[in-house]
């Protein structure tokens, strides 16, 4: 069975953009084995800046003794400014989903273990995305790697046209070190 996002049945939609529940109650009755699910999520504040037309996120639900686990993916189009250029950009994410859910885990100890609590038997399918987006997110995000990124000393973008600048001023804090260090070179 496969739940889509015309197909609202065990959702619940609580504000704009949507905190999406899905309800994986049925699993636990005798003639589910599993449930897919094809969700689209927005998202509210600095994520949904980054993806401001969402996710999507396609997975399966199964049962396993006392909870669920869910395995699939989440994937959308993320908007980030270059950590050398500072130039925004975009790029495509798909970053595998697979989460454990059990009853037996209290609310409590969510944030300690590798198994999250299975609360109502329902899954906050905005905050799974939410927490894996946040782990994808790289520290320093760039738009090429052969980005030649800012002039150090004028700001100019090197990847749109060259400066007049030195080639390599080294901070004076740093110049016996640098000394130290051409004279390995050298030798």
């Amino acid at each position: 069975m496969s739940i889509g996002p015309s197909d609202f049945g065990g959702l619940s939609c609580a504000r704009r953009p949507f905190k999406v529940k899905f309800s994986v109650a049925r699993l636990f009755g005798p003639e589910f084995v599993g449930i897919g699910i094809d969700q689209q999520l927005s998202f509210a504040g600095d994520l949904g800046a980054r993806y401001p037309a969402g996710v999507r996120m396609k997975a399966h639900v199964s049962k396993i003794a006392h909870g669920v686990h869910v395995e699939g993916a989440v994937a959308g189009r993320e908007h980030e400014t270059c950590a050398r250029c500072l130039e925004p950009f975009e790029r495509d994410v798909r970053v595998e989903v697979e989460e454990t859910y059990s009853e037996d885990v209290p609310e409590s100890d969510a944030i300690f273990g590798d198994v999250a609590p299975l609360i109502g038997r329902a899954i906050d399918l905005t905050e799974l995305a939410t927490q894996i987006l946040e782990v994808d997110e790289p520290i320093a995000p760039v738009c090429d790697e052969a980005c030649n990124g800012l002039c150090d000393s004028c700001g100019q973008n090197r990847n749109i046209g060259s400066c007049t600048c030195a080639e390599h001023v080294v901070d004076p804090r740093l110049a016996g070190l640098a000394r130290s260090l051409q004279e390995r070179r050298e030798s």
